[in-house]
């Protein structure tokens, strides 16, 4: 039993430690910009509100539900606002919906306006705010056209029912009329003139399935399409394509920074022909045939920022393949956005049995480059997290922070970059962030909306990977908080600005939460010269500094000497740390001249000898000169020669010295180049006079002591040398 008992721990402990490495390769694997959208649906209240709840509390309801987006991820909220023409927010062209107040056209007692209130509270929350319309639906059961309550008289099923098209039992606006494209035109402007919204989103209810008896329409303004079966369906799809057209014109005339998609079904057209639809066999999700939808068109044709297909199949499903779908619109972008609709309502359906298979399907949205995010249908099936696919997503796929997708072709304008960012360090070692928020903007372009914090162990990040980006701020805040953060871990920090579009600004200065200085230690140091100069190397000085995450640089105020220099030198000893932070200390340079020194020889001159130092001459014997020779180890050959007087040549490296008078003589010899730092030598003659008059020398008789009085005698030239050797000495004798 024990050893079963061992094994199933083992087992499960493989299987902890495999869920960490998939989940952190899927964190790895996260984009840093990518479209996590939710569908929050109100027709018949599938996800908010309750037609018998308050104001109060469908509003806390509703902010509990975009919290709960929040905290998986989510970074926009698709809300419907208008699912079978009638409004959640107070509109003079269609009564407030049934599913607010529980009778069509009652206004909330007491007033609120749940768009406004939705817009406001989802962008608290750092989340885009896209208003979700059904553009033709107006009555999405026939049957129940009848009750009041759902349906008031100023409904446009009974204020204009020569605009219904019924299509088995559903009613929609017409497609074909003008007076249609006219209305839902007005409905759309009035939301995008009267609301801060962020994007403008048509579902896929456009022509439903069925038999469409809209003679009447074609024949009043066929346009030029035969009234053959292909002419009539060309003819709906271009009343589909004349409203898609000039919503987005609408648009861009007013606001356009506001983005307008489509999630269509998500098969375009079935065919073995790739140019003309995807590899699948369903027939009834084929939008262009069944719906007359030719998104392609509208995409192609720049009409839509973004397609957001339907693709609510499993990874493998025969006929309706995700796999094979997903990389069929990847090719068919055409540089715009494509998002990819997840079928949440699925998860744990028949072929929807394996936790993972959302997960799988983003991160075969994440491998295709066109591909820019997805949008998940519903929201409360998010909330219900069957078999725990909601909590993946919020500890794996999302666990790191996205931005949204540029929409480069809206507009490439910035914010500018933050300014005075600085770090400091709060309980728990949490990192406390600060800058300067930006001045607002009477460019809608340039308004920063949210600020973007990215953190990284070295100091040249890669800000455009998902990695460094810490966090993101919910609102255009001047602080950030990283708790996250342990003992002795340190990092770096930069933070850009981000506008409605998500365009990033430059980033601010970097900084770090090491706040504390390096502490810096110096020795004293010996630098001898060579050739004059002689460089220091900062780390010499350096005698042990330290900082708690690492020294980054040293510096020394100053690092090269010259002859001048000899001699004690104070120099400032300089470190960075890697947080950025300075200090310096102060060492002792000692410096050392030139080696070795030069050396002076002296030769006597030609004469008799006289038994004197070498550097002795006797004036009026022997030797009336003496040669004197310098020279260093270096092999200088060029010196200068001091005092001039008695000297043959001041310059040179031999000169003689013939004296005039006795005296000491102190020669000198300077080396002439700077390099050797002027290094001197010194040679001293000394002369004393040996004349007697009368061409006679003085010799000494001798030593001067008690018992050998010193005497003096004058000689012959020619008797010298003999005195000289019975120990007399040339001279005269002293005192």
């Amino acid at each position: 039993m024990k050893k079963r008992l061992l094994a199933a721990a083992a087992a499960m402990l493989a299987a902890s430690i495999s869920l960490a490495h998939a989940q952190t390769a899927a964190q790895d694997a996260a984009p840093k910009r990518e479209m996590r959208g939710v569908w929050i649906s109100t027709h018949i209240s599938l996800d908010w509100p309750s037609r018998t709840d308050t104001p109060a509390q469908q509003q806390a309801k509703l902010a509990a539900i975009l919290d709960h987006n929040k905290a998986t991820g989510m970074n926009a909220a698709f809300l419907q606002v208008r699912s079978q023409s009638d409004a959640l927010y107070p509109s003079s062209y269609e009564p407030w919906s049934y599913y607010l107040t529980n009778q069509q056209g009652r206004a909330p007692s007491p007033m609120w306006d749940p768009l406004q209130f939705a817009i406001e509270e989802t962008r608290k929350r750092g989340m885009e705010f896209h208003a979700w319309i059904n553009p033709y639906r107006a009555v999405a059961t026939a049957s129940n056209q009848g009750n009041a309550a759902m349906y008031a008289p100023e409904h446009v099923s009974r204020t204009h029912p020569e605009w219904m098209l019924t299509v088995g039992t559903v009613k929609i606006l017409n497609p074909g009329l003008p007076a249609v494209r006219d209305h839902v035109v007005n409905v759309i402007m009035d939301i995008v003139n009267r609301y801060d919204v962020d994007g403008i989103h048509f579902d896929d209810y456009f022509y439903p399935s069925g038999t469409i008896l809209d003679d009447a329409a074609y024949h009043a303004d066929p346009r030029g399409f035969p009234d053959t079966a292909a002419g009539r369906a060309d003819w709906r799809r271009d009343n589909i394509n004349l409203l898609i057209a000039r919503v987005n014109d609408s648009i861009r005339a007013v606001k356009p920074w506001v983005k307008f998609g489509v999630s269509p079904s998500g098969i375009y057209r079935s065919s073995l022909d790739a140019a003309e639809g995807s590899p699948t066999a369903s027939w009834a999700a084929q939008h262009y045939s069944s719906m007359f939808a030719d998104t392609r068109t509208w995409i192609r044709q720049g009409w839509v920022d973004y397609l957001a297909p339907q693709i609510y199949w499993y990874i493998g499903q025969a006929g309706s393949d995700y796999q094979l779908l997903v990389p069929w619109w990847n090719d068919n972008a055409y540089e715009r956005h494509m998002y990819i609709g997840l079928a949440d309502y699925k998860v744990n359906t028949v072929g929807w049995t394996d936790p993972g298979q959302i997960d799988r399907q983003i991160a075969m949205n994440r491998a295709h480059g066109n591909i820019s995010g997805q949008i998940h249908f519903r929201h409360a099936f998010l909330q219900g997290d069957l078999l725990g696919y909601r909590t993946s997503l919020k500890n794996s796929t999302y666990a790191r922070p996205a931005l949204l997708p540029v929409m480069a072709w809206k507009g490439t304008a910035a914010p500018p970059a933050p300014a005075g960012l600085a770090a400091t360090i709060g309980d728990d070692n949490a990192v406390q962030l600060a800058w300067a928020t930006a001045p607002d903007s009477a460019d809608e372009f340039e308004k920063t909306r949210r600020y973007a914090i990215y953190r990284s162990p070295v100091r040249e990040m890669d800000l455009e990977s998902s990695a460094n980006l810490l966090g993101v701020t919910d609102t255009a805040t001047g602080a950030f908080v990283d708790r996250t953060v342990g003992p002795g871990q340190y990092y770096y920090y930069t933070v850009t600005a981000l506008n409605r579009l998500s365009n990033e600004s430059p980033h601010a200065a970097t900084v770090s939460n090491d706040v504390e200085a390096p502490t810096v230690r110096t020795r004293d140091v010996s630098l001898r010269l060579a050739n004059g100069t002689a460089t220091l190397a900062p780390g010499d000085l350096d005698g042990g500094t330290t900082d708690n995450w690492g020294v980054e640089s040293l510096a020394a105020s100053r690092t090269t000497f010259a002859c001048s220099d000899i001699g004690a030198q104070k120099v400032e000893l300089s470190a960075v740390d890697k947080g950025g932070n300075s200090a310096s200390a102060q060492a002792t340079v000692q410096v050392l001249g030139h080696v070795p020194q030069p050396a002076i020889a002296v030769t006597p001159g030609a004469g008799e000898e006289t038994g004197l130092p070498a550097n002795t001459i006797a004036l009026g014997y022997g030797p009336q000169s003496v040669t004197l020779r310098a020279s260093d180890a270096a092999g200088s050959s060029t010196f200068s020669w001091s005092p001039a007087a008695g000297l043959s040549s001041t310059t040179g490296a031999v000169t003689s010295f013939a004296p005039g008078a006795a005296g000491s003589f102190r020669i000198t010899a300077q080396a002439a180049s700077p390099e050797s730092c002027f290094a001197q030598a010194t040679a001293t003659v000394t002369v004393i006079d040996a004349r007697c008059g009368d061409g006679k020398v003085a010799v000494c008789h001798g030593t001067g002591s008690a018992g050998n009085p010193a005497v003096q005698v004058c000689v012959a030239p020619n008797a010298v040398q003999a005195h000289l050797k019975q120990g007399s000495t040339l001279g005269m004798c002293p005192g």
